[in-house]
């Protein structure tokens, strides 16, 4: 391996077979088949195979599957080949559950990845890092996570954190020069190498990519980048507490019904079949996977809406979310900057045209002419063929200049740069040094009061006059009606020198309209609707930010970071403030800081480096995915792939809707299983011979708790989804309403199927006492009574569980899966009746009259359920 550290940049780009202008795409491509994708080897991935058979690694079906077996053996052959095609059924559906969760997690993981900007063709090209290639000529910059080992080739103010490689957690200084020196030089002291995984802290650099994937350093200790986590959220954690918990219930009472009818002399195998069978089919052990798909699934539909979720708990989060703390520029705007007004020699210019486009012209004297040239050469941003590379306020002011005829390129052979000084979000300015005929000098921009309060002078009518108190307040009071016009202001300063500081000259402002996106109004007032607070934060003028909420509908006080500072209390306010202007990063810790202690859960947007810290602190950390840097990215929970606000509100309804459905399966399963049990318990405790044997008790389970659960998995969010307040953390899945509802549907269920066995019973002769055989006519169609009459009220109950509030069969046709779901149980259903399958599940065919006897009984579900929520409703009416 290649020490590129020893090479100058010039021998590194010959070794590697390139040059500074980087490759061509087909070489690109022909290298990336050469060294492969630039990523690590993975973890391997767990095969179909291993989640097919782990669905067995059960302790209930390894008992169920032994007395399969005995059945078998003792000449049940038929009917054991049955019962075990559906513990593999049922074993299929688990499979697809679990397997399709598997690739929705996969499909997320290829998502967050990084991206690089590359010089491919003579040109700048955005690329995914994974295409990364050995001779890839890269730009990095501040917040930039670096994708590949890389050989510095230009340098400013550039420094990196290599914690993640070498354990110092200071950031490192980089440059060009060569080491001479061929051996034994650690990582920490290769100053002029860029290592994957590590991260620009400051400044901006070009470099060649020397090594990539496995063969770069960070390879070596095999450590995985940006990868989601596997880790069960809390919600499944739940649900598999709860599950074990019905679980030891469910054995007890499988226990007393095997030891009860063994006590009474029946078929002992056949008792200890049915017992397991009903404990099988009462335990609800799928409920984790179906989870797990539900929320992938989910996620995969917010993808689409332009917000990508890096972990799976951060969905539960969403539907609780009670604030959420926004950035004004590129999410509640448009982010397309363009410059309307300038503020030169005392005097204002209105700048014609929108966006990127430079069709209109501006004329201007020397004044304005220094104003745009700071601007544009105060500037790391680059605009080819209407596509920017970098800050769109600083593509703004390329712009504005072009419109004077004043090319950023032909600029910097005149005034070529020598030294930068990076904008930093406590400075807020930015300076550059450049070589010109009279010397160093030094082009300054920022916000107006800072680039203001550094000036002792000012440039006018071709001349530098000492800046008066007049002139002073003048521009101010230009900044504040610009402000007030929803225009982000920046000042412009000069000076001959090396060291920005003060005694600069100034020159003028530059006033640019960003837009409010359309969308964000009603979004917002969605968000009103919601019982959600929405906060503007804001590094612009207080004026500025005050005109875009008003436009946007952001209500509550104003503030800026400085009256922040002196308030020793901020929670005291913080419920009736709605916007924070000229704030830092570490106002934004602040602010989350006052919501949590005010117990409100925080979604936080940020895109810059300095933004991490508080986008960790908060509930749901956003990120920016166009603007952000790679450091807010890690450090978030959700990415913005539009950077737009109102893909936030989509999430948050997406995140309630998932919440919600998870809610209903989970209602829909519980209330099922627990009729199953209540059936088979209270047959034994009245001394009657069960009414369901276990190949019925099992496919039941198949028909019920497979396709219709999974259907309620994907019901569409309502549309009152939002109109209703943020769900508690602390809310519980099984509240004493859903326990109720649950309990009063399970005994309807019971009732009607023992009281269809009883009513067949007593129909045929026979009386309470008489003894029945497996095999008599009786028996058998009164158990085929019992076992239609469950099949087909589950499948009413289904319907019932679509919502909590809906009556009746209001939204029926809503659910397209569901009604698909409900049509192949009832086909199934026929085919297990009409069939010579019937004599193996020990059922027969029912008169058509009894069929609709079932049918018209099972809609008391339907209108048991709906009482249940009108009561519900006036209770809880009373009550508030």
């Amino acid at each position: 391996m290649a020490d590129y550290f020893t090479l100058t940049p010039k021998k590194a780009l010959k070794k590697l077979n390139t040059s500074d202008q980087g490759l061509t795409e087909g070489e690109a491509g022909r290298r990336l088949e050469r060294y492969g994708p630039n990523e690590l080897v993975k973890a391997k991935k767990i095969s179909p195979i291993k989640i097919f058979i782990a669905q067995f690694n059960n302790f209930l079906i390894w008992i169920l599957a032994i007395a399969v077996l005995i059945s078998a053996v003792i000449g049940d052959v038929v009917e054991s080949i049955i019962i075990g095609a559906i513990i593999l059924v049922n074993a299929g559906i688990g499979f697809v559950q679990e397997f399709r969760a598997e690739r929705a997690v996969e499909a997320l993981k290829k998502l967050v990845g990084l991206n690089a900007e590359v010089l491919r063709n003579g040109g700048r090209r955005n690329v995914s890092a994974k295409n990364l290639v050995p001779g890839d000529v890269i730009f990095v910059e501040t917040g930039d996570k670096i994708s590949a080992d890389c050989r510095l080739l230009e340098e400013s103010n550039l420094e990196t954190l290599e914690s993640s490689l070498t354990g110092e957690s200071t950031p490192v200084k980089k440059e060009t020069e060569t080491i001479e020196v061929f051996t034994g030089v650690p990582i920490a002291d290769q100053h002029n190498m860029l290592f994957s995984g590590t991260t620009v802290t400051k400044g901006r650099g070009k470099a060649v990519v020397v090594r990539t994937g496995m063969h770069a350093q960070v390879g070596k200790i095999a450590k995985l980048i940006g990868e989601t986590e596997d880790d069960l959220t809390p919600l499944q954690k739940k649900l598999a507490t709860f599950a074990k918990q019905i679980g030891i219930v469910t054995i007890a009472i499988a226990s007393i019904v095997f030891v009860v009818i063994a006590l009474r002399g029946e078929n002992l195998l056949k008792t200890f079949e049915t017992a397991i069978s009903l404990a099988v089919a009462a335990i609800p052990e799928g409920l984790p996977a179906v989870v797990a798909m539900s929320l992938a699934l989910g996620i995969q539909r917010m993808i689409k809406k332009h917000a990508l979720i890096r972990k799976l708990p951060s969905v539960e989060t969403l539907g609780s979310t009670t604030v959420i703390a926004t950035d004004k520029t590129g999410t509640l705007t448009l982010d397309k900057m363009t410059v309307k007004k300038l503020y030169v020699n005392q005097k204002i210019f209105d700048v014609a045209g929108y966006g990127y486009s430079v069709k209109e012209k501006l004329s201007l004297d020397d004044n304005g002419k220094l104003l745009l040239r700071i601007g544009a050469l105060c500037n790391n941003s680059t605009l080819e063929k209407d596509e920017v590379f970098g800050d769109p306020t600083e593509a703004a002011l390329l712009v504005s200049a072009e419109k004077a005829g004043l090319l950023k390129k032909d600029l910097e052979k005149q005034f070529k740069r020598v030294d930068e000084v990076p904008f930093d979000s406590k400075t807020k300015r930015m300076s550059t040094i450049h070589k010109s005929a009279k010397g160093s000098v030094t082009y300054m921009k920022g916000a107006p009061d800072v680039i203001l309060g550094l000036c002792d002078r000012i440039f006018r009518d071709g001349k530098i006059e000492k800046l008066t108190g007049a002139q002073r307040k003048k521009i101010e009071k230009v900044n504040e009606t610009f402000a007030s016009q929803a225009l982000r202001v920046l000042g412009f300063a000069y000076g001959y020198t090396r060291r920005p500081g003060k005694k600069m000259i100034f020159v003028g402002l530059q006033a640019m309209l960003d837009p409010p996106r359309p969308e964000v109004k009603p979004a917002i007032e969605k968000c009103r609707k919601a019982g959600i607070r929405v906060v503007m934060i804001t590094g612009d003028h207080k004026l500025t930010a005050v005109a875009i909420a008003k436009k946007v509908g952001i209500q509550g006080a104003a503030i800026t970071g400085e009256e922040l500072d002196r308030m020793e209390n901020p929670e005291d306010r913080v419920e009736e403030i709605g916007i924070y202007a000229r704030v830092s990063p570490e106002h934004k810790i602040k602010i989350i800081t006052a919501l949590k202690n005010k117990k409100h859960i925080v979604a936080m947007t940020g895109d810059g480096v300095n933004d991490a810290p508080a986008l960790k602190k908060a509930d749901i950390g956003i990120a920016m995915g166009i603007t952000g840097t790679d450091v807010a990215k890690e450090a978030s929970k959700m990415i913005l792939t539009d950077d737009n606000f109102a893909s936030i509100v989509n999430s948050v309804e997406e995140g309630r809707g998932i919440f919600k459905n998870i809610k209903k399966f989970i209602y829909f399963l519980l209330s099922s299983n627990l009729a199953e049990v209540m059936i088979i318990f209270s047959a034994v405790i009245i001394g009657l011979k069960l009414p369901l044997v276990a190949i019925q008790i099992l496919w039941v389970n198949l028909v019920t708790d497979g396709l219709p659960a999974i259907a309620l998995g994907v019901e569409p969010v309502g549309k009152d989804i939002m109109n209703a307040k943020p769900r508690k953390t602390n809310d519980k899945i099984m509240n004493k309403s859903m326990l109720l509802r649950l309990s009063l549907i399970g005994t309807t269920i019971t009732i009607a199927t023992l009281g269809a066995y009883l009513w067949a019973l007593y129909r045929g002769g026979w009386s309470y006492g008489k003894p029945l055989s497996d095999n008599s006519e009786v028996y058998i169609y009164a158990s085929t009574m019992a076992f239609a009459t469950l099949v087909i009220f589950e499948m009413f109950n289904a319907i019932a569980s679509k919502s909590e509030k809906k009556i009746l069969l209001s939204g029926f046709f809503d659910n397209k899966w569901l009604l698909l779901a409900i049509a192949s149980s009832l086909v199934l259903l026929g085919i297990v009746l009409y069939t010579p399958l019937n004599k193996y599940f020990h059922v027969t065919g029912l008169a058509l009259t009894d069929l609709a006897i079932i049918f018209v009984a099972g809609f008391t579900v339907i209108i048991v359920d709906s009482l249940y929520k009108i009561f519900e409703k006036k209770w809880r009416a009373s009550q508030s």
